[in-house]
């Protein structure tokens, strides 16, 4: 049997994300950039 998934209808504050994913990171010691600002370097 298959069956999907109802798509997510969930009013999500995106810049509210944003902010606690970047927090998270930071906390973490993540480096979400390269050297010369740019996520690939």
């Amino acid at each position: 049997m298959t069956e999907t998934l109802d798509p997510v209808t969930d009013d999500v504050d995106q810049q509210r994300l944003a902010e606690q994913l970047l927090a998270q990171a930071k906390e973490q010691g993540v480096d979400l950039v390269g050297r010369t600002g740019c996520s690939t370097n």
